[in-house]
């Protein structure tokens, strides 16, 4: 605990200008980071602190909502990796006080954004009244990869893929590095495509049979 009476809103403003941009976090302890071959919480449950390296993270938006102390909102817009508790306890700090995380609502990742999300309770009435309806609001798994190349493959080559073999394809514009993969009946999954046009599978959905 510490006191808050002294701070200001304009100097707690003063303080989320110096997050914005490219900054440095320490990992917290409990984390799912690994060191020595563990995650980092367990550690941490069993009473343990060890020294964090600072990682690179950038804070694109950071704005303040509502002042209303001892309480205040922030809206951050972030990339991957950044850890929002270590932010807040890092703007407390700033200000010559401590904060913590009362609640966190993420209302986008990545391509999806909060006007596709659905309630638990949504989904629930979804899946009562029969499978398709649930099914309408589902969206495909590589949905999430949008950004990554895709390459399209005859089906001999789907099966070889299918079975964990790599297979030359035509480039994508792109060059070399992950691609999705698509056959003849769809989606396969991802692989790595090298500077020769070797695509190796990495992650792959489903059987080679295809169920």
């Amino acid at each position: 605990t510490c006191g808050w009476e002294h701070v200001e809103e304009t100097s707690l403003r003063e303080a989320l200008e110096t997050f914005r941009g490219r900054i440095s976090q320490i990992p917290p302890m409990y984390s799912a980071l690994k060191q020595g071959g563990e995650r980092l919480y367990r550690k941490a449950r069993r009473g343990e602190t060890v020294e964090r390296v600072p990682r690179p993270v950038e804070i694109r938006r950071l704005e303040l909502l509502r002042f209303d102390l001892p309480d205040f909102e922030l809206d951050v817009e972030c990339s991957k990796g950044t850890y929002v508790r270590t932010l807040v306890e890092d703007v407390g700090a700033a200000v010559g006080s401590c904060a913590h995380v009362v609640a966190l609502r993420r209302y986008a990742a990545g391509p999806f954004t909060e006007g596709q999300m659905h309630s638990l309770e949504d989904l629930e009435a979804l899946a009562a009244a029969g499978p398709g309806e649930l099914a309408s609001v589902v969206l495909p798994p590589d949905a999430a990869l949008e950004e990554m190349p895709a390459v399209a493959i005859p089906e001999e080559e789907a099966r070889r893929v299918q079975m964990g073999q790599p297979v030359r394809v035509e480039a994508p514009e792109s060059g070399p590095g992950m691609v999705r993969i698509y056959g003849p009946a769809g989606f396969l999954g991802v692989g790595s495509r090298a500077e020769d046009g070797l695509v190796a599978p990495k992650r792959l959905m489903g059987a080679p049979d295809g169920s």
